[in-house]
């Protein structure tokens, strides 16, 4: 069980050419109503003056280290996103903490995000991954992005320390869906995983966006993804109905997500996941199709039991 008063942990930053987003970023992590041990922002090769950026923040605040990492030519965007976190992770290994935070550069925390969700761990000392949700940023308004209550976005996960290296980190899977896997082993590990829909944090682009530079292409790039992930045939045709429904760009999202596992699947993309955890997630999806998206009760966190605190 964590200490309500004083949780010690730490936060990893991975940014490549983000010197703008971090504008509103940086503030609201040094703002917050909970400090952490240390903010390591892992500049991915960046280009801009991302580096002098984060530099002159730590200047002013001790706990924010700026770290270069050598990026490797033609290292695939999301695996280089994950090779960074995980090298901004070793920089923190000698450190007495309890709690791994993963933020990424374009994201506008609330004032107390790390207070409220640490309150969720304290209260459940069986969850392993947490997070908020975010709405994504467009053209100056907000837009709610579609959410599975127990997949955290990476973009602002929250670990505890012990299930973190349990599950040995993040997998650095080409196509992205790190995030997923990462909770899909920690349910394997006996942990549970939740996103509270009730801490809310502004994402400044929409997601998946990354270096696909346009919302169809991402996503093309997210059915890539759920192909490389292992996602369930039957799963995914569901979840590409609903996204269909649900998500923008209207009835393109889903088929564009559809396209890009179909193409996944003609064109061979590697399955990157291993056997076992592959073959635990696509038992989770086939049971949620036959269930109707029903999560079972012993698998639920109780958000009631928060509220009435």
């Amino acid at each position: 069980m964590t200490s309500p008063g004083n949780p010690r942990f730490v936060i990893i930053t991975p940014a490549f050419n983000e010197e703008t987003h971090l504008e509103a970023t940086i503030p609201s992590v040094t703002s917050q109503t909970q400090i952490p041990l240390r903010w390591v922002i892992v500049d991915d090769g960046s280009t801009d003056h991302t580096r002098e950026k984060i530099q002159q923040v730590s200047q002013a605040f001790p706990w924010v280290v700026y770290h270069r990492r050598h990026r490797q030519p033609g290292q695939a965007y999301f695996a280089s996103n994950v090779y960074a976190i995980m090298e901004g992770v070793d920089q923190v290994k000698d450190l007495d903490y309890e709690f791994l935070a993963i933020l990424d550069a374009d994201i506008t925390l609330p004032q107390d995000y790390y207070e409220q969700v640490f309150s969720r761990f304290d209260s459940h000392p069986e969850l392993g991954v947490a997070s908020g949700i975010y709405e994504n940023l467009v053209n100056g308004s907000l837009q709610k992005v579609l959410s599975d209550r127990r997949t955290t976005p990476k973009a602002i996960q929250v670990f505890r320390r012990a299930c973190f290296e349990q599950i040995g980190g993040y997998l650095p899977l080409q196509q992205g869906g790190e995030d997923t896997c990462s909770c899909i082993m920690a349910r394997m590990k006996g942990w549970k995983t939740w996103s509270f829909p009730d801490i809310k944090v502004i994402h400044r682009r929409p997601t998946g966006v990354g270096n696909a530079k346009s919302v169809l292409r991402a996503r093309f790039v997210q059915g890539r993804a759920d192909y490389g992930a292992s996602t369930h045939p039957l799963f995914m045709i569901v979840k590409a109905l609903k996204r269909c429904l649900l998500e923008s760009p209207m009835l393109l999202s889903g088929i564009l997500r559809l396209a890009g596992y179909t193409y996944g699947f003609l064109k061979r993309d590697p399955r990157q996941m291993p056997p076992d955890v592959a073959r635990y997630a696509r038992q989770e999806q086939v049971r949620r199709v036959l269930c109707l998206n029903q999560i079972p009760k012993m698998e639920r966190i109780d958000i009631r039991v928060d509220s009435e605190k």
